[in-house]
């Protein structure tokens, strides 16, 4: 029993960045350990705090802990593991336990109560006998007892009021009684009874020696990484499901990470053919109380396979054997707001806490990961060829300077509006790729040259036909077209560019009888849309399924023979070190949707830069050949992986006063990188929200001092910066400069 505690409030200010040392009154003592969350004084007002397992230095004027919130929130090990990630990624230490404890927890003074129903605590006999004898003094209170007794089940606390005709004054009071008890419902999409059904296939060699070195990890009960690069369609995902069945012989639980919620419900259905109500869901699209049922769930043993986006990797599993991420290039994997975390990378510091082993998964690992593969940091592991004696989708790369130059000024290329309509004749599907929302990218003056811009991020609007709105897709600014130019008045006012909106509404009009689906944010913005699209998709109620890059990953269409690249050249040009690689990733990766079936697949890649490594190594699907490329042009230029990287950004009203904080921050830690620095400069993007951005870079080869002297600086700076209205976010191992 421990007297003393070492809390962490949950607020988040420069003076509550430390562990606070509480009393524990006499009464809690036995019921105080790591993980329990209490309320307790601070200053002049109560707060929730946490209970490390830190200890807890005596000092004068120790308040004692006033009441236990909740307990086992949190481990030793997952404690480790947020002051890890405060220390690494230099974020406050209350964001860090966020992540570990359950959702909906933090900064409240109870969990969240899940869905309860009103059941009857009595037999039914003694429920009539009951309900007569209270039908002259209290008639609400039998009408409740007589409805609670003829219900099949029970019913939730709204649904009995309303068939009694009664008032929660009368429920209390027979729930006091104890004739009528409440129990809570289970919740989360994978808490049900399904069985599993799913039948192991036999693996060919490739497979099988990847699971094999897998297994052999596991049963060693040693950390070890592994990269699984195999191309897609390889069978990836079967290795993680017999990787998966291995740690469960062995009665350890695994996590399986995917980077879109879009994918989950596909991803889940197979994980649950195979695992059935063992498997758990963990994502943002799931109500709080719904991810707080799945946490408990996970806690209490009862499933013992995590399937989830990225906040996955911190689920409670009881003996955590196997962590997975698939398609672990994915950006998606890191948080763009504080604690800017790398899920990767929690998951390699998890795994080497609890002895467990992490399994990289990708058609095109990202540089960094191939290089430490090779480098022999990680294991590698190929899966060089399709299953089933599959090839690889034809790519036929078109350059639209020569269809411009023959006359056709549609999005479509000759070919590929070929392509679509003997697909279509033949019964087969399509998949339409563009990573841009809307209908037109920007509307123009064509007498002036006016564009319409956002007024808070001065960036051009977009043009959305179906919500005839113009929307800013920086800060979601809207507001109404004009067919009238506000700055001289002509009418001659036209859209430009291309969104996916419109690649609906063209292949619709150019083909007669298709039955197009559109899968990007405007589409799914309703809970459940992204599976209920896919699922209409894959019962062929569509023939054409146009999207962004909610379509390049994890989607398994067997009919799919066509996918259409429509501008291949999107990302390619951006002012970021990682455009070349995020291009050729997205590309191959959308073009490996096409033949997953019997029919050939094939892949019409448009675009305006046909000699671009990027392009020409996805068109002919080397990724050793671009990874060649892209190592040494990250060489020459001190990328990742050859240097480490922190990014300094300062948000605020007023350029100038974000060139001088920064300016200052340079000249007193700039030392520790030496000519290691880029900026201060304008970010990329340089306005959102009536805001500017400037940043700072600093390279090298091992920054962990400079990230202690930066740590203790913004906090030194945090009250200048409030009274200069400055906002610093630090992004440690950024995966975009934009």
């Amino acid at each position: 029993m421990i007297e003393l505690a070492a809390v962490v409030v949950d607020h988040v200010t420069a003076a509550t960045n430390k562990l606070f040392t509480y009393s524990v009154p006499p009464e809690l003592r036995g019921s105080v350990r790591c993980g329990t969350q209490v309320k307790v004084p601070f200053n002049r007002r109560w707060l929730t705090g946490y209970v490390t397992p830190e200890p807890a230095p005596e000092a004068p004027g120790i308040k004692p802990i006033a009441e236990i919130i909740a307990q086992d929130l949190f481990t030793v090990r997952t404690w480790a593991l947020a002051r890890w990630i405060s220390e690494y990624y230099l974020c406050h230490l209350v964001e860090a336990v966020r992540l570990i404890i359950p959702p909906g927890a933090s900064g409240r003074f109870r969990v969240p109560r899940l869905p309860q129903v009103v059941e009857l605590n009595c037999a039914r006999e003694v429920a009539s006998s009951l309900s007569s004898e209270l039908e002259p003094r209290a008639p609400a209170q039998a009408r409740l007892l007589q409805v609670a007794a003829a219900a099949a089940q029970g019913l939730t606390k709204t649904e009995l009021l309303r068939r009694a005709q009664a008032g929660s004054s009368s429920l209390d009071a027979l729930l006091k009684r104890g004739v009528l008890t409440l129990r809570e419902l289970p919740l989360g999409t994978a808490s049900c009874t399904l069985l599993p059904t799913g039948v192991a296939p036999e693996l060919n060699r490739d497979q099988a020696q990847a699971v094999e070195q897998i297994t052999a990890a596991l049963e060693a009960e040693q950390t070890e990484t592994f990269l699984l690069h195999g191309v897609t369609g390889s069978g990836k995902t079967e290795v993680y499901l017999q990787a998966l069945a291995a740690s469960a012989r062995s009665g350890r639980g695994g996590i399986v990470l995917v980077p879109e919620i879009a994918l989950t419900p596909q991803t889940v259905r197979r994980f649950q053919s195979r695992f059935g109500s063992q498997v758990a869901v963990l994502h943002s699209a799931l109500a709080v109380r719904e991810r707080y049922a799945e946490w408990q769930r996970i806690q209490r043993g009862e499933a013992r396979v995590v399937v989830g986006a990225r906040s996955a990797v911190f689920a409670p599993v009881n003996k955590l054997g196997l962590i997975i991420l698939d398609e672990e290039h994915e950006p998606a994997y890191k948080q763009d707001e504080s604690p800017r975390y790398a899920a990767r990378d929690v998951a390699l510091k998890r795994a080497a806490e609890e002895n467990a082993v992490v399994v990289l998964g990708s058609a095109t690992p990202s540089v960094t990961s191939y290089y430490r593969a090779q480098s022999g940091n990680y294991r590698l592991l190929t899966l060089p060829e399709r299953v089933a004696s599959q090839s690889l989708p034809q790519v036929t790369v078109v350059d639209m300077r020569a269809e411009l130059a023959a006359g056709n000024r549609s999005i479509f290329s000759r070919d590929l509006l070929e392509s679509l309509r003997v697909a279509l004749l033949r019964g087969e599907q399509a998949i339409l790729f563009l990573n841009r929302r809307g209908y037109s990218t920007f509307i123009l003056c064509r007498h002036c040259g006016q564009v319409a811009t956002c007024p808070h991020c001065e960036i051009a609007l977009t043009w959305h036909k179906g919500g005839r709105r113009l929307v800013c897709h920086h800060c979601g600014y809207s507001e109404r077209p004009y067919q009238v130019c506000p700055r001289c008045g002509s009418n001659l006012v036209r859209e430009f560019g291309c969104g996916t909106e419109r690649v609906e509404a063209e292949a619709t009009r150019l083909l007669p009888g298709a039955r197009v689906l559109r899968l990007d944010a405007d589409t799914t913005a309703e809970r459940g849309a992204h599976d209920k699209i896919l699922t209409a998709f894959g019962r062929r109620e569509a023939n054409i399924l146009v999207g962004t890059q909610m379509v390049a990953k994890g989607l398994d269409f067997a009919r799919v023979s066509v996918v259409g690249i429509i501008s291949a050249d999107l990302s390619l040009h951006l002012p970021d070190p990682y455009a070349w690689e995020r291009t050729f990733q997205l590309l191959e990766q959308v073009a490996g949707r096409a033949g997953r079936g019997k029919a050939a697949g094939r892949v019409i890649l448009q675009t305006y830069n046909p000699e671009h490594p990027s392009i020409v190594c996805a068109g002919r699907h080397d990724y050793e050949g671009f990874y060649r490329i892209e190592l040494e042009r990250r060489r020459r230029r001190r990328y990742p992986p050859f240097v480490e990287v922190v990014l300094l950004r300062a948000i605020g009203p007023a350029e100038g006063v974000l060139q001088r904080v920064l300016g200052f921050v340079v000249e007193r830690i700039g030392k520790r990188v030496g000519q290691g620095i880029e900026g201060p400069a304008p970010s990329p993007f340089l306005k959102q929200g009536d805001n500017y951005r400037w940043q700072v870079v600093f390279k090298g080869d091992n920054l962990a001092s400079l990230k202690e002297d930066l740590g203790v600086l913004l906090t030194e700076l945090k009250p200048e910066c409030k009274r200069q209205r400055v906002r610093l976010s630090v992004d440690v191992d950024p995966l975009s400069y934009l």
